[in-house]
């Protein structure tokens, strides 16, 4: 039965969770579907395991590659496909069962869909809640609610129709090469989101897994990463309204500025400093809590970890209670995320009334009113 579904899956050195992350795969209740895993040069079981899935299951393959990245691997992935939708799948990252099946009926009779996502639950090493996304419902043309707000979060989100991802390129190799690897996802959704509509399931079908052992000075290279895709989309689009960029850089030199600081204040500085530079608001949104509560989490999140015991990371958000459930074990339409900030809210409505690059492709720029973009601390 030819596949409708092609689960792309990059892996290196992903032993300890690329079983996990095959079943989930697997276990969707949309069957029409085959699994290759890309082998990115790992020098562990991975390939093993991965091959020992598929002498039970015939639907996965096993391609191999040398060590050349995320965003290679996943071209060769697509390149060997065969469905008529793409569903990348981190080695580490879990899909609820019903994920691909309710992603996949939003395509149908919709030629101008090219992307569905959906939410996701940050998980620890042993799949237990930490946080989840805010329940955004963003549809049609959002590339620049997409740029302000990196919505999908998460490269394990979305279902694509591939023949809108191979007319944009697929993955930009090119950030690895510059040794900003991290943003090649948010790139990827940018570009398609240019030239075609997104929609949403509005559940809760993904676990984006953060282990304890990833969080270090990477956020740094992410923060390079994704300010070279800003330049990239600049460049792509040089009408598109500065203040986007602007925005964009503020927000993000500020979440991972002070997502550095947890293990490496020194790294921290830069980042933050430039935020407060070129966007203050979004440095005082970051750091601003309205609780004392949350402030002891924070302050909780910065002792460093000194003894070598196993342990939960410390939840994000003490209000929800999905925080006390495993991800399988959590109701995937119960909303236990607050809507974004006002603040940020309020950057989101300017930013949709401002031109898109289809819009500008279509009708040719049209002046922004300043009044549009009063904003508190803006």
């Amino acid at each position: 039965m030819q596949p409708a579904v092609s689960v792309i899956i990059p892996a290196y050195n992903a032993e300890k969770t690329i079983r996990h992350t095959l079943q989930s795969a697997a276990s969707q209740t949309f069957k029409q579907l085959e699994i290759i895993v890309v082998d990115d040069g790992s020098t562990d079981r991975t390939a093993e395991i991965v091959e020992a899935f598929a002498t039970s299951d015939p639907r996965i393959s096993l391609l191999r590659q040398q060590n050349r990245g995320v965003a290679v691997a996943r071209n060769l992935a697509i390149h060997a496909a065969k469905g008529e939708f793409i569903a990348p799948l981190d080695a580490d990252d879990v899909w609820h069962p019903t994920k691909l099946e309710k992603q996949h009926s939003l395509f149908q009779s919709r030629p101008s869909l090219g992307l569905v996502y959906a939410w996701y639950r940050v998980i620890d090493d042993d799949d237990w809640v930490i946080e989840c996304s805010p329940p955004t419902l963003a549809r049609g043309d959002v590339h620049n609610w997409l740029l302000v707000e990196n919505f999908i979060g998460n490269a394990s989100s979305p279902l694509i129709r591939r023949s809108v991802l191979t007319a944009t390129g697929g993955y930009d190799p090119s950030l690895r090469a510059a040794g900003a690897q991290g943003a090649e996802d948010l790139q990827m959704q940018l570009n398609i989101a240019a030239i075609c509509d997104y929609d949403v399931v509005p559940e809760y079908l993904i676990g984006y897994r953060r282990s304890l052992s990833s969080m270090s000075t990477r956020y740094v290279v992410m923060l390079t990463s994704h300010r070279i895709v800003l330049e990239t989309v600049r460049t792509r689009h040089p009408k598109l309204a500065s203040f986007l960029f602007r925005w964009s850089d503020g927000v993000a030199s500020a979440y991972y500025g002070s997502e550095a600081a947890r293990t490496s204040p020194g790294a921290a500085i830069a980042p933050l400093v430039h935020a407060t530079r070129i966007d203050p608001a979004a440095l005082f949104h970051v750091f601003a809590k309205p609780s004392a509560q949350d402030m002891w989490r924070r302050l909780r999140r910065f002792v460093p970890r000194m003894l070598a015991v196993k342990q939960r990371m410390i939840p994000t958000s003490p209000h929800s209670i999905c925080t006390s459930e495993r991800f399988f074990d959590a109701d995937p339409t119960f909303i236990c995320q607050p809507f974004p900030p006002e603040w940020l809210r309020r950057r989101v409505q300017v930013a949709l009334k401002t031109p898109t690059p289809r819009q500008l492709r279509e009708s040719g720029p049209r002046r922004i009113d300043p009044s549009a973009l009063v904003e508190d601390g803006a």
